[in-house]
């Protein structure tokens, strides 16, 4: 198909009109594009930046403070308990500063899961701390069982390093002093993420240590997510039982129920993570599956300067679901926004520029039509947007992917 335009409009792809699913289409879109960069770049809404460590950006989520404040209430008076003579003041102050260097302990352990990453050739977009913990957010998962192993171990390896490194600078200095106290915070803390974090089961990094077992074993990696999902769930049952029991334990009832209310909230927190690592697993299972080629919608080219009710008449009139601008010279220079364009109220239609809903084409808007697999994934996730432009080898348009049919073919490859 020549780019000449018609008298009324110009429609490429032969396919007849796509009736989409939109039910949860937005989610799903969000799921496969991913964020834009700028909005990776400041790392979200609220979101405290702390630089760059092997090139990947490091933030604090705002809900660390919590975290934060319920350390420095809880074991502000185990300093005062175990350093004698000290005032509240100090001690607080102590509990306040273990907080954040158990925060650093944390950036550490995700930093542990960024080296070996990165050193495997896998990028890591960035490493969030937050009240939970960190997580460190890989943007290709290891297609090796070993490559998932030694990701997955270095994080507790780096805990376990730390615990013994406070566990010999406590026996630097008196057990009953300031310093003392700290250390063996310290030492208690990374020994606990270290060993909490190698339970078996996902989204724990003890479930990634699994799952490369099964799948080196099964030779299947969905196989092997599905095990260890499962596994996460028992622990989550276990951490749910365990926070019940603390709530129920005679330490102290407010710190009890503190304890146990943020136990259950772990609990919680593995659970939807187990089954939210078996969706994606699932996703990147059908992914192969997915024939570009099957999902084109076919589309028109129009010129720039018409209006948003004369375009929508030519959508209608060629049987189209897409819209491509042409500048002066019939070559396409933006691509419509199909949700933006239906947002525009009736009576604005025929006031409003169809180049205000459109978006100027850019390198990674514009797809081969033999695009397929793991690399059209890819590609949607570097240019994250609702609809790209696909073209033939010779340059002429193939027809119109939008992520809302890509979604759809995700969730129901075979």
């Amino acid at each position: 198909m020549s780019w000449t335009l018609e008298p009324g409009y110009d429609r490429f792809a032969d396919n007849p009109p796509i009736r989409s699913k939109h039910s949860g289409a937005t989610r799903w879109r969000r799921n496969i594009a991913g964020m834009s960069d700028k909005r990776r770049a400041r790392g979200g809404r609220g979101m405290l930046p702390l630089g760059r460590v092997l090139g990947v950006p490091i933030f604090f989520a705002p809900s660390w403070l919590l975290i934060a404040a319920l350390l420095t209430v809880f074991y502000g008076p185990v300093v005062r308990e175990s350093v004698t003579d000290v005032s509240s003041s100090t001690a607080y102050l102590l509990a306040f500063a273990y907080a954040v260097l158990f925060a650093l302990c944390v950036l550490a352990h995700e930093l542990g899961h960024t080296a070996v990453s990165v050193a495997l050739g896998k990028p890591v977009r960035r490493i969030v701390i937050f009240f939970l913990g960190g997580v460190s957010e890989i943007e290709r998962e290891p297609d090796r069982p070993r490559d998932e192993f030694l990701i997955a171990v270095a994080g507790p390896l780096v805990s376990a390093l730390l615990a013994g490194a406070a566990l010999l600078g406590a026996t630097w200095v008196d057990a009953d002093s300031l310093a003392g106290v700290l250390f063996a915070l310290l030492f208690w803390g990374n020994l606990v993420v270290a060993v909490f974090n190698l339970l078996p089961g996902l989204p724990l990094d003890g479930g990634r240590v699994l799952r490369s077992a099964i799948w080196a074993v099964a030779h299947s990696r969905l196989t092997a997510t599905r095990a260890a999902a499962w596994a996460g769930r028992g622990v989550a049952v276990l951490v749910a039982l365990s926070g019940v029991l603390l709530d129920r334990s005679g330490y102290g009832s407010t710190a009890g129920f503190t304890t146990g209310l943020v136990t259950l909230v772990l609990a919680a927190y593995l659970w939807m993570g187990a089954g939210q690592t078996l969706k994606v697993a699932e996703i990147m299972d059908r992914v192969p599956d997915v024939d570009l080629a099957k999902l084109l919608r076919p589309g028109l080219l129009v010129p720039d300067d018409i209006s948003v009710a004369e375009a929508m008449r030519r959508i209608w009139s060629g049987r189209a679901r897409g819209l491509v601008l042409v500048d002066a010279h019939e070559k396409p220079s933006a691509i419509v926004d199909e949700a933006q364009l239906g947002a525009i109220p009736l009576d604005r239609r025929a006031w409003t520029q169809l180049v205000s809903v459109a978006r100027p084409l850019e390198a990674g808007l514009v797809l081969p039509v033999g695009l397929g697999g793991d690399d059209l994934l890819q590609a949607v996730r570097a240019t994250p947007a609702n609809e790209y432009l696909v073209v033939h080898t010779d340059g002429t348009p193939a027809g119109i992917l939008s992520t809302v049919d890509l979604a759809d073919a995700l969730k129901t490859a075979s």
